[in-house]
């Protein structure tokens, strides 16, 4: 499913229009007479344009645009897209945690991969101002506001990840993330308009803060005790349903094609924690070690994190995001290795964000999935967890 990397409106039949906004039809190929007796006898597609062809595009200054009017990045609808939703109530870190994410993405952290990522012009003018005032000014973020519609809403940033593909052809995606508010799983008003955006979502980064296990509340933010865990259990269980639903699938259904990561953010918080496996808060040295291999220590980590949350008190809500939510890997990320103090952090240092990401992105298709999976002997997340 193709989808407007701004507003998520999907992309059946992309409208063209020039400068002006004016619906116009897409600059045609002008073809002689001898090309087009030649066509019905090739026996491979046509060539790609020529920059001629693309001078004329240019000169008519006619692009497509999604049916709400935004234009849409160069060679957008030529890749497939990848879309990330990151879902979470107030003060799971969402936002900081994606400025970070984003942020390693463009300073080259897929490179061992032999990953390249560029950022489409309107997301990186936005990003560059959440990226000063955290990483550069070490100020805290505000809040993600609701998605209440055009105008109010966050956009989503869109990246394009290249990467080499089978006999040594490069491969390419749209990579566009949402940060959205968890709030709105709860207010029945907001659910038409947020079923939009989760059945745009092909992959789900659900944020948790430690401060919201039982065991764990002496360690909440201002404001986050007051949340509780049943609130967060309801909320996994409504984005459940309403990705089924936005889907017309029945509650319990299978969700084909769609994944989860369960983030654990705040995670500096636990190294003093008895208990907390802290090895599982760390970043893959992707140069030195096998992805297939990062992967089978995914298996590993998560395991010994439900553990860990569980006897913190967090049964229910686990249970509740490993049964209903599309194969759940769970994480522990710090996006800034400090708390914030007076509205700064004494300094920026993130540990395991990547990790994440890269289980989505095999999950998706775009990286090998080697190890991801295991047998029903081996370690890790068992098969009958995932929704």
């Amino acid at each position: 499913m193709r989808v407007c990397p701004r507003c998520l409106e999907p992309l059946d039949a992309p409208v063209w229009r020039d400068a002006t906004g004016a619906p116009r039809r897409p600059p045609a190929e002008r073809r002689s007479r001898w090309q087009r007796w030649l066509d019905p006898l090739r026996g491979e597609p046509l060539p790609p344009p020529t920059l001629k062809d693309a001078a004329g595009a240019a000169a008519a200054n006619v692009g497509p645009t999604c049916p709400r009017g935004h234009r849409l990045p160069p060679s957008f609808l030529d890749r497939p897209t990848i879309v990330v939703g990151l879902v979470g109530l107030t003060g799971a870190s969402k936002s900081t945690y994606l400025t970070v994410l984003v942020d390693q993405l463009h300073e080259g952290a897929l490179a061992p991969l032999g990953v390249s990522v560029e950022m489409d012009e309107d997301s990186a003018a936005r990003f560059e101002d959440a990226r000063y005032r955290l990483l550069v000014a070490r100020q805290q973020l505000p809040l993600t506001p609701p998605l209440l519609g055009e105008g109010s809403s966050p956009e989503p940033f869109s990246l394009v990840l290249r990467g080499p593909g089978r006999g040594g052809a490069e491969r390419s995606v749209n990579l566009v993330f949402f940060d959205a508010s968890g709030e709105q799983l709860y207010r029945s008003e907001d659910m038409g308009r947020y079923g939009r955006f989760l059945y745009a979502a092909t992959a789900f980064l659900v944020m948790l803060a430690p401060g919201v296990f039982p065991g764990l509340r002496h360690l909440a933010d201002p404001g986050e005790e007051s949340l509780g865990l049943a609130r967060h259990t309801q909320m996994v269980v409504n984005l459940a349903n309403l990705v089924r639903s936005a889907r017309h699938l029945h509650p319990d259904s299978a969700l084909e094609g769609v994944s989860t990561a369960v983030v654990l953010t705040k995670a500096d918080k636990l190294r003093a924690v008895a208990d907390f496996p802290a090895d599982t808060l760390g970043d893959p040295d992707l140069a030195a070690v096998p992805l297939a291999h990062r992967f089978e220590d995914v298996h590993r980590t998560s395991s010994r994190l439900v553990d860990f949350l569980e006897a913190e008190g967090g049964s229910n809500l686990l249970t509740t995001a490993l049964h209903r939510l599309p194969r759940p890997t769970v994480h522990a990320v710090s996006a800034t290795g400090a708390d914030a103090r007076d509205g700064g952090y004494p300094r920026i240092a993130p540990a395991g964000c990547l990790d994440p990401l890269l289980v989505l992105l095999a999950r998706a298709g775009f990286l090998p999935d080697d190890g991801l999976d295991v047998d029903e002997h081996g370690a890790g997340l068992s098969r009958e967890w995932s929704g």
